[in-house]
């Protein structure tokens, strides 16, 4: 596990228009109302570098995937070493949409950069830390796109992906819930937000032991 402090990073992870930032955001807000210390990041992202390195990933088209993969474990370096270590060093809950999981299914199943490389990038960059909690959510692919397509966020090449790759995507996370099965719960995100953040809220108690 992470080892760092007494915080514990959560992340969560699953394809386009699943609700991870929703779901992020729910958790946040629950865990404040309990008086917890929280920090809410996602990646790419994070601190200043990471959000640069999100603009040049989401307005740049066309980009080949070993460029794109190297930008995004830059980022990852940077956030983890400025922000998500300190931050837990001081005992917060760090809720992150997005973690390398992601890199595994984007980057790696989706467009072809070797799983062995990506995973000697995740080595080079934040060693053997790992997320003490992963939420994947799980939706019918239909309905993912469904949502994809009503969103008025930041629009990407992701964004306008065909069906195969949908399933591709959702097929992969499944995929990270088995192989880490030691931190990773798949989370049906079918339903209202309500509906969805029970189901997080009671993953979250269950895996973490918190009452």
């Amino acid at each position: 596990m992470n080892g760092v402090g007494g915080g514990k990073f959560i992340t969560f992870e699953g394809g386009e228009g699943v609700g991870k930032s929703t779901q992020t955001r729910l958790l946040a807000q629950k865990l404040s109302d309990l008086n917890q210390k929280v920090q809410v990041t996602r990646e790419p992202g994070g601190g200043e570098v990471g959000e640069r390195i999100r603009k040049i990933l989401k307005q740049s088209t066309g980009m080949d995937s070993l460029s794109e993969v190297l930008l995004i474990f830059a980022a990852r370096r940077d956030h983890f070493v400025r922000l998500i270590q300190p931050w837990m060093k001081e005992g917060y809950f760090v809720i992150c949409d997005r973690f390398y999981d992601s890199s595994l299914v984007y980057q790696g199943l989706l467009r072809g950069v070797p799983i062995a490389d990506i995973m000697e990038l995740k080595r080079m960059t934040v060693g053997d830390f790992e997320p003490d909690l992963t939420m994947i959510l799980d939706l019918d692919v239909s309905a993912s796109i469904s949502r994809t397509k009503i969103r008025s966020s930041e629009n990407d090449d992701y964004d306008k992906m065909d069906l195969q790759s949908h399933n591709t995507i959702r097929q992969g996370f499944r995929q990270t819930a088995d192989i880490f099965s030691f931190r990773s719960v798949l989370i049906n995100a079918e339903g209202s937000e309500k509906t969805v953040f029970y189901r997080v809220w009671k993953t979250f108690k269950k895996s973490l032991n918190v009452n």
